[in-house]
Order: C-alpha cells, then structure tokens, then sequence
C-alpha cells in the first residue's frame, strides 16, 4: 500500500509543472479541467499527495508507541493535506471531465473524506483513540482512492473506453466505495475479534466439596 501510494504521489508531482504552462503527461481532458478551474483544481492536485506519503505513518504502531510526538504531528499535517485537498477536489467536482455523474462521485467522496479526516482528529483531541482509528482507516481508504482510480484508468482504455472522460464516471465511485466497504468489513471483523479476546476465560468447574 505504501509503495503503491508513494509512486503515485511521486508521479503527480508533474503537476507543479503546469504552474510553468508545461503539461508533460498530462491527460488532455484533465487539462481541460484544470484550464477551466485552475486554482480549486490545483489546490487537490499540489497539496493531495502529501496526504497519500502521510497516511501511512498513521498506521505504524512503532512510530506511535516509540515517537508519539512525530506521531501526533505526521497526523496534523495529514489532515490539514486532506482538508485543503479535499476542499479543492470539492470545488472542481462541477467541472468533472465525465459530466454531472462523475461530479457527483468525485463530490461525494470529497464530502465525506473531509467528514471522516475532521472527524478523527476530534477524536484524536478527546481522547476517544477507538474512534480515532476508525475514521483514520476511513480517511486513509478514501485518500488511498487516488490510487485506485489509477490503477483502473489503464483497464478502462483496455475494456474498449475512448478517453478518461468517457470511463471517468465509473472510477469517481468505484475508486473509493469498495475501500470504504473493505475497511468496514475489516474493522466489524477486527471489533468482533477484541471482543472475543476480552471475554474471561471460564475457569475449571469446582470440585465437590467431601462431607
């Protein structure tokens, strides 16, 4: 997950270079978006693969157990990357490549990633760390989203789709709905699982007493 993250974070560093007019592999109908909503396209583009480096050190309990405080600020810096990012995919959904439909997906998970990122580090300042983890595995399954939907551009070209907006409305739900679905199934699977760890064991039956 990690590695996958870090390749595409790295690879959408070509997007600085559009601030010099230069769009070395840039898809045509993303330039399109970005010509007609520069600054709230750009605000997602720049700032969301910190979001995706960062996210990861989130879930090394290593670092939280050794480095608390490079934890705690590792998170600050991963939500601020989610909010600001989230705030710009938000504000570009209306001028999504694929039409309304593909805005829509895309919108949706900006809301909600927004929702979930906020939501775990109001956990995180009351203490309620249980909470925490769920909507940080939350947050992470929709960041991670990024590059899920890379990694179905390429079978959506192979299944016979013409451009990245054609295929587009199928990825702005299917890049991130399954993650959300996979983390739920994990963490129900993992609550039952504490649970049952937490049940006292039923000691031997005591002996009848001689009398």
């Amino acid at each position: 997950m990690a590695v996958l993250a870090t390749l595409v974070a790295v690879h959408a560093l070509r997007y600085y270079a559009t601030l010099e007019n230069v769009w070395l592999g840039v898809d045509p109908d993303i330039k399109a978006v970005m010509l007609r909503a520069p600054l709230q396209a750009l605000t997602h583009m720049l700032i969301a693969p910190a979001a995706l480096l960062l996210g990861p050190l989130q879930f090394l309990p290593g670092l939280r157990a050794r480095h608390p405080a490079l934890h705690r600020w590792s998170g600050r810096a991963y939500v601020l990357a989610c909010v600001v990012a989230g705030a710009g995919a938000l504000a570009t959904s209306p001028f999504a490549s694929g039409g309304w439909v593909a805005g829509l997906g895309f919108g949706i998970l900006a809301v909600v990633w927004i929702g979930t990122t906020v939501a775990a580090w109001i956990s995180a300042v009351r203490g309620r760390l249980e909470w925490h983890r769920l909507f940080v595995r939350f947050s992470y399954a929709m960041t991670f989203g990024a590059v899920v939907l890379r990694l179905q551009i390429p079978i959506g070209y192979a299944l016979g789709y013409a451009s990245y907006a054609s295929m587009s409305p199928v990825p702005a739900f299917t890049s991130w709905v399954p993650n959300v679905l996979i983390v739920a199934l994990y963490s129900i699977l993992d609550a039952r699982r504490a649970r049952s760890l937490s049940r006292p064991v039923p000691g031997p039956a005591a002996s009848p007493t001689a009398g």
